[in-house]
């Protein structure tokens, strides 16, 4: 339970130097042996929060309780899971373009960071503004990237920006290459644990959607 709360108290305090881009934090992180524990909880809990923005679905569907529960936390390990490939991008394209060689470790775990932002993404179910701040922490949460990516690697700021968007674009090619084996496998881990059928497709998910099950009325054509 001690090591439970330790563990809340230092999210938290991650969470708000990563908002403040307070310049203690990384020694701070380094000093701290659940560092990557924490980098992981902030992605997971950004996924949370994204799908949590776009609950709507979800009640439309009838999914509430432990169900509900289950694709708050699995569309966190989904978001974990997308940032990870990122931070291989990221690796690959810094090393090229920047010359930097930081540990793997290091950049997964900027990378998982730099989700942040979208811990804020429930707030996509306000009226009128909801998509345009969605927008505004997509937007925050790249900036953040950049910054870690600079700071990890050294070099031209502008080089790390080129970086940060190259690996952006790995992620979007890669998640359309790997949708239709996800699909295939959440919809069938799905079906088991609940005994509801259809997601939106992994190309869905994979493109930036919530990760979340939908009924036949939402499904897309090829799946109709």
């Amino acid at each position: 339970m001690t090591d439970f709360l330790n563990l809340l108290v230092g999210v938290c305090q991650a969470l708000w130097g990563i908002w403040t881009l307070d310049s203690g934090l990384p020694p701070w992180l380094d000093a701290r042996p659940d560092a990557t524990a924490i980098s992981i909880t902030i992605a997971i809990l950004a996924g949370a929060s994204t799908l949590l923005g776009n609950s709507v679905v979800l009640f439309l569907n009838r999914v509430h309780g432990m169900q509900f529960a289950l694709a708050l936390f699995v569309n966190g390990l989904v978001l974990v899971a997308l940032y990870a490939v990122e931070a291989a991008a990221v690796i690959a394209l810094g090393s090229i373009f920047l010359g930097g060689t930081p540990p793997a470790w290091l950049v997964f775990r900027g990378v998982m960071l730099s989700s942040a932002p979208l811990v804020f993404g429930v707030l996509a179910l306000a009226p009128y503004v909801g998509p345009a701040i969605a927008r505004l922490l997509q937007a925050w949460s790249a900036v953040i990237l950049w910054i870690i990516v600079h700071a990890l690697f050294g070099g031209n700021q502008w080089a790390s920006l080129a970086v940060t968007l190259g690996a952006w674009g790995i992620m979007q090619v890669a998640s359309r290459v790997i949708a239709g084996p996800i699909s295939i496998v959440a919809n069938k881990a799905w079906e088991k644990v609940t005994g509801r059928q259809l997601m939106l497709t992994g190309r869905d998910l994979l493109s930036g959607q919530p990760f979340m099950p939908v009924g036949p009325q939402f499904a897309g054509p090829e799946e109709r």
